[in-house]
């Protein structure tokens, strides 16, 4: 059963992963972070800890994709959401696969996010999974890297929000 289920979560990794690649020749800006959630579901509140990498694309409509690992008591999940968002605020939604570590389950399921951040941020998160709705309040903390203007020059550092009035 062990194997299997490192032979899932490789597989997993690769399919969340991969897509990243296409990306990059195109970026506006990557984000990466630390996040951590309070999952409200099943009659017990349990601490979730992840870390997301986000694609954003500002020319024209504002988009992105992420994708993150997260780790829960006996639960780690796998997802990638399509996100659109203003800065200070977003909303997102996409599939998540959740491994259940205690059970050898595997389960697909969907989750949607409202947040408000820049780089210190804060979100919403409604996921359901096999049947069990959770809430999940949280927040995070992200760095920019990789990005470009829309010139396509290379930006040296994501913290220019200082200079807006340029």
């Amino acid at each position: 059963m062990k194997a299997n289920f490192l032979r899932n979560l490789r597989i997993v990794l690769l399919l969340f992963f991969m897509p990243i690649s296409f990306f990059a020749s195109a970026q506006t800006i990557w984000t990466a972070g630390p996040m951590i959630h309070v999952n409200f579901g099943g009659g017990k509140a349990k601490l979730s800890y992840s870390f997301e990498v986000a694609y954003w694309n500002f020319s024209g409509f504002p988009y992105s994709i992420d994708f993150a690992a997260e780790f829960e008591s006996k639960r780690i999940r796998f997802y990638s959401e399509a996100q659109t968002g203003v800065g200070a605020a977003g909303v997102a939604a996409g599939p998540v696969l959740e491994f259940q570590t205690d059970k050898g389950a595997t389960k697909l399921g969907i989750q949607t996010s409202v947040w408000g951040n820049y780089f210190l941020g804060f979100d919403l998160r409604y996921r359901k999974v096999g049947g069990q709705s959770t809430f999940c309040p949280g927040a995070y903390l992200k760095t920019g890297f990789a990005g470009m203007d829309k010139d396509g020059n290379e930006i040296h550092s994501s913290s220019h929000w200082h200079d807006l009035d340029d």
